[in-house]
């Protein structure tokens, strides 16, 4: 599942791996780079939640809530649509 342009999460048989895109330097192609790998969907929606406010560098009390309120924006328009791309199926 997408989550906005810069983050996905995955699952294989053991985990649900959260992921985030970056340029590779080396190559300049685009590379998802894991980020980590937990037992839930929640503890991935989580951690990434936790990774935006890391970096804000917890500048302002502001602008944490600012980018915790963008990330809950973008994890619901993610699960929106997967909602109906699962009932399109």
């Amino acid at each position: 599942m997408l989550i906005g342009d810069k983050w996905k999460i995955e699952a294989d048989e053991m985990n649900v791996i959260l992921s985030s895109r970056y340029i590779s330097k080396k190559k300049g192609t685009e590379v998802w780079r894991v980020r980590g790998y937990y037992s839930s969907p929640q503890e991935a929606l989580h951690a990434l939640i936790r990774q935006k406010v890391r970096d804000t560098e917890l500048q302002d009390l502001k602008t944490i809530v600012a980018e915790i309120k963008r990330v809950e924006d973008m994890i619901a328009t993610a699960l929106r649509n997967a909602t109906r791309h699962v009932g399109a199926v």
